[in-house]
């Protein structure tokens, strides 16, 4: 499949998805760490609250009777704003499941027959601050208001309080209306009279008629209520007659002993609970010995700020619900194991789904002492959707600030290989149009001269362009040179056979005339072939270890003897250059280059042959007085067939190869040639570095 490099970009960008799928884990993993920061801060907190009511026991000295509703108890549950007395139940919606239902059951008296829609009604308390609050809803198919000029008040329908103050005495008082509206309470002497009555202030209330009876919703202040309450409604059927028909009630009314009890949290407890603060989300309890509420502050429930995107979220983890189902919101008595694990003077925690599986709670109980005696305990309860908001936003955060990465490096990549596309195929163009049809190279420049990778390349190509027309050059002009050199020998030879016919008796001069043309043509073919035998032999040469300073010296020598008419001036350092290479590579190098020298150098001037030694090099001088070199010729001379000899008047034929086999031996040996002009005086040097042993003594 072949790939763009825009396509293989943006695919390498899809590895950024990576980054989140690395953080999601890493958020799974801290669940661990906040579920055990969750405990420890329920921990801390139940056992803080715990201290503080550590040795009080009078704040759990109520000795009452199991909380859970029977026929003479009653529980006042905690309500969070204090009621509205104009009856209506609109103030009691969230408690009206907890309602009690007094009918048949609960029928203190009855003359005649009963029916639930003759007498019946729904009765549920609730405190908030100093006051105590009481609803009854009334289904009576008849009411019967008290007669202003009456003195009895029990000859109408009428309600009846019986309570047990906290100094352990016992009232009664009764509340008839002599129309629907704002009620009086009366303070009743004795049991057994309902007249004269004491007017009671502090018990306030309202009376609302309604289509199927009456609604009654009282205040009572938590200071006149001990241990014991119990309510009772009258019905009285006939305005005339006025008996009492029915009489129902929470608990029997007419003793002390009969009075049903009433548990209603401690007061002085919550205000403890209050100060420490809330903390939402959190729910603490405080019970005493026998699991009942003593106080209660907070709601388990939260508001959690919404994520624009957790529709987008909700399959890595699921939102969590704050509409679960809150069994012991309203309890009075609390159960489980971690109570009862409390209660045996033993702290821990617990973690436990809620009824409807929508929330996990989790529960930390702490036991309070008294005398070294569990007196109750203390239960801080949280929800886990912290942790998981905590982990829905981090994951959320995490998500768009990758997503945010993820777009604007993906834009980048896609730019920067649009560009990287454009550069290239321009590069390609100009690559394409710079050799001609018939291979000749048009420009030599292409590309751009960015410092990049693409700018080398464009560079690379540019030098490749260079050396291919410098090749061109080469073949045309090696063309040229070969036409000239071979046009000469083949005129000899064709001259002398043309002569040879014309003249058969002359035939020795033609013949010797035809033999010195055919031998230039064969040291033609010969120097054509010396470059490519020098390179295989270099491939087989044999490597050792010799003296350059004695070799040059040799050679220096010889030179005097070959060229009697040229004069050589010597500079040779004193001291071993140990080489490891090819000696007869090297003298033929010398030679070359001497013999370079001597063709350009003018007359009665010396050649200068320098060796010494720069660091690890050995450095090798030819020095000859004459024309200087041409600036673009410099680095030139070392091709093949490329020569600034004139052929008039030359024996030989010079076919430009004298300077490309230096190059060959050089590079052979790992060194460098080079070619400069002399800025003293006219004239040209040229300098060969070649690398030595890091001892200069011979091994033998």
């Amino acid at each position: 499949m072949n790939l763009t490099i825009r396509s293989k970009v943006l695919l390498l960008s899809l590895t950024l998805f990576s980054i989140p799928y690395v953080g999601y884990e890493y958020v799974r993993e801290m669940e661990k760490y906040l579920r055990d920061n969750l405990e420890t801060s329920l921990q801390d907190t139940a056992r803080a609250l715990a201290s503080v009511l550590n040795e009080r026991p009078n704040l759990f000295s109520r000795r009452l009777l199991d909380t859970v509703r029977e026929d003479s108890q009653l529980v006042v549950y905690n309500i969070k704003s204090a009621i509205k007395l104009d009856g209506y139940t609109d103030d009691w919606a969230e408690y009206l499941g907890e309602a009690g239902n007094y009918a048949e059951k609960y029928i203190l008296k009855n003359t005649g027959d009963y029916s639930p829609n003759s007498l019946s009604f729904t009765h549920v308390l609730g405190k908030f601050r100093n006051y105590l609050y009481a609803l009854f809803i009334v289904r009576d198919d008849k009411a019967v208001y008290r007669d202003k000029k009456s003195l009895y008040l029990d000859q109408s329908d009428h309600l009846q309080i019986v309570m047990q103050d906290p100094n352990q005495q016992f009232y009664r008082y009764i509340i008839t209306p002599i129309e629907s509206g704002w009620v009086t309470a009366y303070k009743m002497a004795n049991y057994d009279s309902y007249v004269a009555p004491q007017t009671e202030t502090r018990i306030q209330g309202t009376w609302l008629e309604t289509k199927h009876g009456y609604i009654v919703e009282l205040r009572i202040p938590l200071i006149m209520i001990g241990d014991r309450l119990g309510f009772a409604i009258g019905d009285i059927d006939s305005a005339k007659q006025r008996e009492l028909k029915t009489l129902i009630g929470t608990s029997a009314i007419h003793n002390l002993e009969t009075v049903g009890k009433v548990f209603i949290p401690s007061p002085e407890i919550e205000r403890i609970i209050h100060s420490l603060g809330d903390i939402p989300g959190r729910r603490l309890w405080v019970l005493d010995k026998q699991h009942r509420v003593l106080a209660k502050s907070g709601d388990l429930r939260r508001d959690f700020p919404y994520h624009p995107l957790n529709a987008l979220y909700s399959f890595l983890l699921p939102p969590p619900s704050e509409d679960f189902k809150d069994d012991q919101e309203k309890s009075s008595r609390l159960e489980g194991e971690e109570v009862n694990t409390a209660l045996n003077g033993k702290p821990t925690i617990r973690w436990h789904a809620t009824s409807d599986d929508q929330a996990v709670i989790v529960s930390s109980a702490h036991p309070v002492w008294a005398d070294n005696l569990v007196i109750g305990a203390v239960v801080v309860e949280e929800t886990s959707n912290s942790i998981q908001t905590v982990q829905r936003q981090a994951i959320a955060n995490l998500f768009n600030k990758t997503l945010f990465v993820f777009s604007v490096v993906t834009l980048l990549l896609l730019i920067f290989a649009t560009r990287l596309s454009v550069r290239l195929r321009h590069l390609r163009n100009q690559a394409e149009t710079a050799i001609d049809v018939n291979g000749r190279v048009n420009v030599t420049q292409i590309g751009t001269l960015s410092h990049d990778e693409i700018g080398d390349l464009s560079r690379s190509f540019s030098s490749i362009l260079v050396k291919l027309k410098q090749y061109n050059t080469y073949l045309e002009g090696m063309a040229s040179r070969l036409s000239h050199e071979l046009r000469t020998p083949i005129a000899v030879v064709r001259s002398s056979l043309e002569n040879l016919e014309q003249d058969p008796l002359d035939s020795m001069v033609y013949i010797e005339r035809a033999k010195q043309g055919i031998n230039r043509l064969n040291t033609i073919i010969t120097r054509l072939s010396e470059a490519t035998r020098l390179d295989q032999a270099l491939q087989n040469a044999e490597r050792e270890t010799f003296d350059l300073s004695e070799l040059t010296s040799s050679c220096v020598a010889g030179y005097r003897l070959a060229y009697p008419k040229q004069r050589f001036h010597a500079e040779l350092t004193p001291m071993p250059i140990i080489i490891d290479g090819a000696p007869d590579l090297i003298a033929q190098m010398l030679d070359k280059l001497v013999s370079n020298a001597v063709d350009f150098a003018e007359i009665n001037t010396p050649i200068r042959i320098q060796l010494s030694r720069e660091k690890q090099m050995a450095c090798i001088r030819i020095i000859n007085r004459g024309n200087q070199l041409p600036p673009d010729m410099h680095d030139r001379l070392f091709e093949s067939m490329v020569s600034l000899r004139t052929q008039s008047g030359k024996k030989e034929p010079h076919l430009g190869l004298g300077l490309y086999i230096v190059r060959l031996i050089v590079g052979y040996h790992g060194g460098k040639v080079q070619a400069d002009n002399i800025k003293e005086y006219q004239g040209a040097a040229f300098t060969v570095w070649l690398p030595t042993r890091l001892s200069d003594v011979i091994l033998v």
